[in-house]
């Protein structure tokens, strides 16, 4: 196979493109959340954003490519942008698909900001109480970084690796993943997402209580956009990501 048949590389570029534009969309947030933070580390901060842009461009050219060369082998994918490509009329499932994402994601905010607000707090500082302090145009902005590149990371990237994976060691009579391969995959996912954040959380404490609470939040919204991703498409589960956050950071996140 040509190289430039791997993968629909105008498909490649846009996902990029809308990577690039998160990153660049997160920049504010992260720099008033880090706060004094960033000079402590005693890095000029052109310099520490330049690398950190760097590393994030790798992991999105490596991810983008994995999730779109494996995913047509397993049957995943973003079948809004193969139309959009294709130049052919969107399906008449695309409007209910992106109602029942929005519906999805605003509900899993609704629970998460509930949980972390309402029930973990009374044991520990919420963090959701850290994440709410910036001007509310960065919450809002910081929503699509969110939305977007835990999706192409963890949905795009990791669960169709590691369901391409199952699915070479067992697949159905038809040829396509089980669902008991799909379902491990979004779960470990999960898990490896928020074992990431424990061991990453500056000076968080790795007690029982915070790690039930990663395990939680992070399984509620994984299993959620995993599904989502599976059954529907890389769109649907970045619209249903981004409607979280918004949901948290914004709109819930304005009244804390």
């Amino acid at each position: 196979m040509k190289f430039r048949n791997l993968v629909d590389w105008n498909v490649y570029w846009l996902l990029f493109m809308l990577a690039e534009f998160s990153l660049l969309a997160a920049l504010p947030y992260s720099i008033t959340i880090s706060g004094d933070a960033l000079y402590d580390l005693g890095i000029s901060l052109p310099n520490l954003l330049a690398a950190q842009f760097a590393q994030a461009t790798v992991l999105f050219l490596i991810s983008i490519f994995t999730g779109l060369y494996l995913g047509k082998k397993i049957g995943f994918g973003t079948p809004v942008l193969d139309f959009l490509i294709a130049n052919k009329k969107l399906p008449s499932s695309f409007i209910p698909t992106m109602k029942l994402a929005v519906i999805i994601g605003v509900l899993t905010g609704f629970v998460v900001f509930i949980l972390e607000m309402f029930v973990f707090s009374m044991y520990t500082e919420p963090l959701i109480r850290f994440f709410v302090t910036p001007p509310l145009w960065e919450r809002l902005l910081y929503s699509f970084y969110v939305g977007i590149v835990e999706e192409l990371v963890l949905r795009f990237f990791l669960v169709t690796l590691l369901v391409w994976i199952s699915w070479k060691i067992k697949r159905t009579s038809g040829g396509k993943p089980t669902k008991t391969g799909v379902w491990m995959a979004i779960i470990m996912v999960s898990f490896i997402y928020g074992l990431g954040y424990l061991l990453s959380s500056d000076g968080g404490s790795a007690d029982q209580l915070n790690v039930l609470r990663v395990i939680l939040l992070n399984g509620i919204t994984g299993i959620m956009f995993g599904w989502l991703y599976w059954k529907k498409g890389l769109e649907a589960s970045i619209v249903a990501n981004l409607a979280a956050s918004v949901m948290i950071l914004v709109v819930l996140g304005s009244f804390v």
